[in-house]
């Protein structure tokens, strides 16, 4: 095993990947070996995993992509269209608030990152979907966490690279941070 495979570590437990699947990491791994995975794409692995080892479609996903993380073919963060970051944070606010900071674009200058977000769709307290900066894709969504207490979640797809990714992550800390800190005084 190599050192890059000893590092890797899996998204989900040996346990839980078991239950679901009845098989663990090594054993899903000695599987995919032998079929010679690494020589296929991503959904032709997933589709195998699904229909000749009845892995359900969420699991067949999972085991997939850490099967390519554990061999090299895949990045940490990285999706088949590029990189991938999230961001989040739980505010003193409500639901309504965090919106309303996302899709008023006047409240933007106060703190949101520099860039462009065009919103593509959205519904009322729950999501606003757009893109960043022109070629990034940019998901923000709402959840209630109780009264006046409220989580907004920040998903930038799209990145170049692993570079990307950290920079994109400590721009919406920030950006979020300074959110936060306005809403709360």
């Amino acid at each position: 095993m190599s050192a890059k495979e000893q590092a890797f570590r899996p998204s989900v437990s040996d346990a839980a990947v078991k239950a679901a699947t009845v098989k663990d990491w090594a054993g899903w791994f000695d599987v995919l070996d032998k079929a010679k995975a690494a020589n296929l794409s991503h959904k032709d692995i997933a589709k195998g995993l699904h229909g000749m080892h009845k892995v359900p479609g969420w699991w067949a996903q999972t085991v997939t992509v850490n099967f390519e993380r554990a061999r090299g073919l895949r990045a940490k963060h990285q999706k088949a269209g590029g990189f991938s970051v999230g961001v989040s944070k739980t505010m003193q606010a409500d639901v309504a608030t965090l919106y309303r900071a996302v899709v008023t674009t006047a409240s933007h200058v106060r703190w949101f990152p520099t860039g462009e977000l065009k919103i593509s769709s959205r519904t009322k307290d729950k999501y606003v979907r757009g893109s960043w900066k022109s070629r990034n894709r940019i998901d923000f969504g709402f959840v209630a966490k109780g009264p006046k207490k409220a989580q907004i979640a920040v998903q930038i797809d799209r990145l170049r690279d692993a570079r990307a990714v950290e920079h994109e992550r400590a721009v919406w800390k920030k950006a979020l941070a300074k959110l936060s800190h306005l809403l709360e005084g």
